[in-house]
């Protein structure tokens, strides 16, 4: 079975436990969200380089949680994420391969780089309410390791770690070694314990994004097929097909995710290069509407902001558009030399 649970994970469930049921009992305010100004850790080189915050994002729908910056110089690892700190108030370099934060703002799941042994899958759960962090890792087994061409072993891996629109749920894609564009399954985490539970689900399209949740978290869904030729296809919880759209694009699952908060629209990255934003009607399946976008090293679409808008890339930066492509407002502002992906979670 995929998802055995290791023994450092049982120690953590003490805490998860008795944490996620006072979260659950009093609804926190939420976290202090990042101030205007320049990001840190940016190269700005020339004006093409800045990046900044440049609205209030308190009171909103979304919040940024985390940014990556890319060195192409550096000796390893090009890639640094950056995370937003509400108790220091600031963003802080960190050694996490990617971070997702939960909807009430409270917890933040994090992706370590450096397991403690091949084969298994470190992550750090933290509180920001008290502070206390805990590690746990999943070694995921019923697969034959890959060899590499250098001599290397590679393992399957869990990445893009999706929090459900209520809080409760964990959703890891699942891929195979030497099958990085396709998947082998989901990994779902349940609290408050942190219970794994992996569904196989093969050969789903996993390029830029993987697996996704729905606006309620009762399905998710992921790409089928192959690139210039795909659809979106829903699963239950079970691993079940529920339904499959045909449509072009990638999910987009930042944000507020996929689907509208009423669930009647989706999005996807769509066209070449996610040079567009497409809308399509949950129903019936049939386009509502196509955005452009500016495309290039700087994310296209990331998801939806409220019902009535999207997060999209912008001539500007980041900004929230409406469904007739118009910039309501820049968040973010980005050069067109900014080697910068920032990453938004929901907020509610």
């Amino acid at each position: 079975m995929l998802g055995r649970l290791t023994s450092s994970l049982v120690s953590a469930l003490v805490l998860a436990t008795t944490a996620g049921t006072t979260a659950t009992a009093s609804a926190a305010a939420p976290p202090p969200q990042p101030t205007k100004g320049t990001l840190p850790g940016v190269t700005a080189r020339t004006g093409d380089g800045q990046a900044a915050i440049v609205a209030d994002l308190n009171g909103r729908p979304v919040q940024f949680t985390s940014y990556t910056t890319t060195d192409l110089q550096a000796q390893r690892n090009p890639f640094t994420l950056w995370a937003w700190q509400p108790d220091r108030r600031r963003f802080v370099k960190t050694d996490y391969g990617e971070l997702a934060v939960s909807p009430d703002g409270r917890w933040t799941v994090a992706h370590l780089e450096s397991p403690s042994e091949p084969g298994k899958n470190r992550l750090r759960i933290t509180d920001r309410k008290t502070g206390k962090s805990r590690d746990i890792e999943i070694e995921l087994t019923g697969y034959t390791p890959a060899s590499t061409e250098n001599g290397g072993t590679q393992y399957p891996q869990m990445r893009w770690p999706r929090w459900s629109p209520d809080g409760k749920k964990l959703l890891f894609t699942v891929s195979l070694a030497r099958q990085g564009d396709r998947s082998a399954g989901v990994l779902i985490l349940d609290l408050p314990d942190f219970t794994p539970r992996f569904i196989k689900i093969h050969k789903a399209l996993v390029t830029v994004g993987g697996f996704e949740w729905n606006q309620d978290g009762t399905r998710f869904l992921v790409r089928h097929g192959r690139l210039g030729s795909t659809t979106v296809r829903l699963y239950d919880l079970q691993g079940k097909a529920a339904r499959e759209y045909q449509v072009r694009g990638r999910p987009g699952g930042d944000g507020r995710g996929v689907f509208s908060p009423s669930g009647k629209r989706f999005v996807t990255a769509c066209l070449p290069l996610e040079k567009a934003a497409c809308v399509w009607d949950a129903a019936t399946g049939k386009a509502v509407t196509r955005l452009p976008v500016v495309a290039g090293a700087r994310p296209t679409t990331l998801g939806w902001y409220d019902e009535k808008h999207l997060l999209i890339s912008t001539a500007s930066g980041i900004g929230i558009v409406d469904l007739k492509g118009h910039v309501t407002e820049t968040l973010l502002k980005l050069g067109r030399k900014s080697q910068i992906y920032p990453h938004f979670n929901a907020l509610k």
